[in-house]
């Protein structure tokens, strides 16, 4: 697919619906909040639940996306750690680094961007690269994000078990097994299949609303970690997906798409909670984040769309 392809077709739709939510959060008073939970709590878990029990991917595919996962957040705070001690960051700010590298926007971002270019098993694919990182977030993430030396902070790793979304994908997969998903146009599975869809506009209006609320103070210390995100991690997660072999040439193909996106939201909210407030070389950490939110974020529309145009023409896999 030619790059005005993949653009119109894949990145516009995502870029429309984001900015209309960027210029609600710069015209009125809104509180993404409530918006936030009720994707949280509801749509996104609505929207695992169909995709797990209506997908055709098999167990093998979905092992070594775990795989894939966890080896690519694993890979990626090794490299940020390196760059970071050669530029000179330490403390609070390498840890937000190693996050911003790390941990990639595969929900807001990911799966609608994934559901619009590779369809269906995009989106489960999608979904279930969101679940699986979560759990890394929740535990490794808040390590480092407390620097590993808050003993409160081990509390939140408690908190991917009070997300619904976890036991969603549970929910599926026991449903699968046992073979009791109801048909695909069953009252019930439509009604899921119709909350889950409409998690795909609130999550782009909530990350629009979230970027039109970024503190953009530190622009200037971006760089590095926008580099890692924008031209090392496509590079890692495609090493990853040749090294998996995964079976279906659609799968590696979101899985390098994910790992692509910028960085993701759900790191700074455990850095203000959970790292050192003190100031270095003029910035906090959470300022630093979300920073690179914000910088990686509009930078990598052009990134995805050639990423996207690539990977459509199957030139990789």
């Amino acid at each position: 697919m030619s790059l005005t392809g993949a653009f119109t077709n894949a990145i516009l739709p995502i870029l429309g619906v984001a900015v209309v939510g960027y210029l609600l959060a710069r015209t009125t008073d809104i509180d993404v909040e409530p918006i936030n939970t009720l994707g949280l709590y509801v749509l996104i878990p609505a929207l695992a639940f169909h995709s797990i029990a209506t997908t055709t991917l098999g167990g093998g595919e979905v092992l070594k996306l775990g795989l894939g996962v966890v080896g690519y957040s694993l890979l990626m705070i090794v490299i940020a750690w390196g760059v970071g001690r050669l530029a000179g960051e330490s403390g609070p700010l390498l840890g937000a680094l190693m996050l911003a590298a790390a941990f990639p926007n595969s929900g807001f971002v990911g799966i609608p961007l994934s559901g619009f270019a590779f369809g269906e098993v995009g989106r489960t694919t999608a979904v279930i690269y969101l679940t699986i990182q979560n759990v890394v977030v929740y535990t490794l993430g808040v390590y480092i994000a407390s620097n590993g030396s808050d003993a409160g902070a081990l509390d939140a790793v408690t908190e991917i078990f009070r997300l619904p979304l976890l036991y969603a994908i549970v929910a599926g997969v026991v449903a699968r097994a046992l073979g009791v998903v109801p048909p695909a146009d069953a009252a019930l599975m439509e009604t899921v299949g119709l909350v889950g869809d409409a998690s795909i506009p609130v999550m782009l209006l909530i990350l629009g609303i979230q970027l039109a609320e970024t503190d953009v103070s530190a622009i200037s210390r971006s760089v590095a970690p926008s580099a890692l995100k924008l031209v090392v991690a496509p590079l890692v997660g495609f090493g990853l997906a040749l090294a998996l072999g995964f079976g279906d040439p659609t799968v590696a193909k979101v899985f390098v798409l994910e790992c692509a996106t910028p960085a993701a939201v759900i790191p700074l909210a455990l850095t203000i909670e959970y790292a050192d407030e003190r100031t270095v070389d003029g910035i906090t950490a959470p300022e630093y984040l979300s920073t690179t939110i914000f910088t990686t974020t509009v930078a990598s529309v052009g990134v995805l769309t050639v990423l996207v145009a690539v990977l459509q023409a199957g030139a990789l896999f």
